[in-house]
């Protein structure tokens, strides 16, 4: 098998077993609780994570991950204040929805991006919003406001 495809492969076992881990959490009522535990350790790893992936701004953050993950569609608009990410698509939240509803994307994909973009832009996650999600909406999107005070 080609390197390609085993690459995509790869991707889509672990947004499935992604998918499905979320949705065993959330019939054992502790997604709540992981999420929160998870949350807490990303904010201590996401320096490491930005190092060891070469992520020096935060279009790279949606970039990267979105070529090593293969699940949102990330494109990044630069704005007047920061950055406005946008996916209209996520392997990971259709899988989700398929396999029960249970929302996979704070604990395993936002809240990760929030602390490597809080790392990497030297912001409080404050400045970070989510505006809307696709297990919601028609799409992703996250604003970024950079060089501001709160």
């Amino acid at each position: 098998m080609e390197i390609e495809k085993r690459l995509i492969v790869l991707q889509n076992t672990y947004a499935a077993s992604v998918a499905e881990t979320v949705n065993t959490y959330e019939k054992l009522r502790a997604l709540e609780t992981i999420v929160e535990r998870r949350k807490e350790r990303q904010a201590q790893t996401a320096p490491y994570l930005n190092q060891q992936l070469g992520i020096k701004s935060a279009e790279e953050v949606f970039y990267k991950l979105s070529e090593i993950y293969g699940c949102a569609n990330w494109t990044v608009e630069k704005t007047e204040d920061g950055y406005v990410a946008t996916a209209t698509s996520c392997k990971l939240c259709a899988l989700s929805k398929k396999m029960g509803g249970a929302n996979p994307c704070n604990g395993w994909c936002l809240d990760p991006m929030i602390a490597m973009l809080s790392d990497v832009c030297k912001i409080d996650s404050e400045n970070i919003i989510v505006d809307s999600t696709l297990m919601n909406d028609d799409c992703c999107k996250v604003s970024v406001k950079v060089g501001t005070e709160l």
